[in-house]
């Protein structure tokens, strides 16, 4: 077993993708306990990282903003800096599990001399390739992106891991938590059990309609007449959508206000469950603990979906579904090909056992 005293993990965006690769610390801590494990994700999600008990520190780097700035002397010198204080590191490895030009850049730029990440049928970008030097050879049982990254990251242990048993963690303090639990009673009184819907996602072909949305909601709520519905939201057309989707549901639907990642985690935890398309706030639910029904349409469920006996996901049916198309002429009959029945009907069975399972807990005090 290799003595490492110090290890960059570099996944730097985007949302799901950091939060996909999460179990890697869970790993980490286990295969090499004496280790410092640092992160470095773009600043844009560094909140996902902070304060996780596995991680000694996280490294923001602002690499969209300097993206934008390519010609400002200033954002060079910048990123000259940032690489120092990386190198000052005096990193023993380095795990690029993202597998693009940026983050091999980034790993290579670390000076860890023992540099794993993607073999090149993995690898979102062939490139990628030039700034690694330990690529462990893919495993046709690797069908789930967390399963590929924790490939690469035992590497150096065995290569042998357990997805189910390695979860991840978006840490909440307690102040974070009541918070949460507050703003839920305050938007809807007694609500229970709680449903938070997530419609927004930046992919067009994994987007589902607002009439999809509440009807899903509508025959839900005829099996449990106190249900509430929290609608979030992170931009101003996602926030249209929501007050579209509020307006077809009918009555105890209401939108949250715009929160943070942390506090959004709070929320979707105090919720337990959620409905969504493909989406960055999908998995943080999944990771906060919130049982989830997600629908997939150009990507594969198999590929991405929260996994476990409290998720359930859709795969769109048509020949040509996970097809990773952003654009697509038979858009409007892969959304017809999904049902909102069906989601109710996989989150009625997943609330029926929340409701089993607080009974138990109920009788049990």
């Amino acid at each position: 077993m290799p003595e490492f005293r110090r290890i960059l993990i570099v996944k730097l965006s985007a949302m799901g993708d950091v939060l996909h690769a999460l179990p890697a610390v869970a790993y980490l801590r286990r295969a090499a306990p004496s280790a410092e494990i640092h992160w470095a994700v773009d600043a844009r999600f560094a909140e996902l990282l902070e304060g996780n008990p596995g991680i000694a520190k996280v490294v923001p780097l602002p690499i969209k903003e300097w993206k934008g700035r390519l010609g400002s002397p200033a954002a060079w010198r910048e990123a000259i800096t940032a690489t120092r204080a990386l190198r000052r590191e005096r990193y023993d490895a380095a795990f690029d599990v993202q597998g693009n030009i940026k983050s091999g850049v980034v790993t290579f730029l670390s000076g860890a001399p023992i540099r794993y990440g993607f073999p090149r049928e993995v690898a979102r970008e062939r490139q990628n390739l030039w700034f690694t030097n330990r690529r462990p050879p893919a495993s046709e049982q690797d069908r789930h992106v967390t399963q590929k990254i924790l490939r690469v990251v035992s590497a150096p242990f065995g290569a042998l891991f357990a997805m189910e048993e390695l979860r991840g963690e978006v840490a909440n303090i307690p102040e974070e938590t009541a918070a949460a639990s507050r703003l839920l009673e305050e938007l809807l009184p007694g609500a229970s059990p709680c449903l938070a819907v997530h419609p927004g996602t930046t992919w067009n072909t994994k987007r589902m309609d607002p009439s999809f949305w509440a009807e899903s909601v509508r025959i839900l709520r005829k099996t449990f007449p106190g249900m509430g519905t929290y609608l979030s939201w992170g931009s101003e057309p996602e926030r249209e959508e929501c007050d579209a989707i509020r307006e077809l549901s009918g009555g105890r639907v209401v939108l949250l206000p715009r929160l943070g990642f942390r506090a959004l985690a709070a929320a979707y935890r105090a919720c337990g469950h959620v409905i969504a398309p493909d989406t960055g706030p999908l998995h943080l639910a999944a990771v906060a603990g919130a049982k989830t029904v997600s629908v997939f349409r150009a990507t594969d469920g198999n590929r991405n979906a929260p996994v476990g006996p409290d998720h359930r996901f859709l795969q769109a049916p048509l020949p040509c579904t996970a097809c990773l198309r952003r654009e697509c002429d038979r858009d409007a009959e892969c959304r017809a090909s999904l049902r909102p029945a069906e989601v109710a009907a996989a989150m009625s069975g997943l609330m029926v056992e929340s409701v089993g399972s607080a009974a138990k807990k109920g009788e049990a005090l």
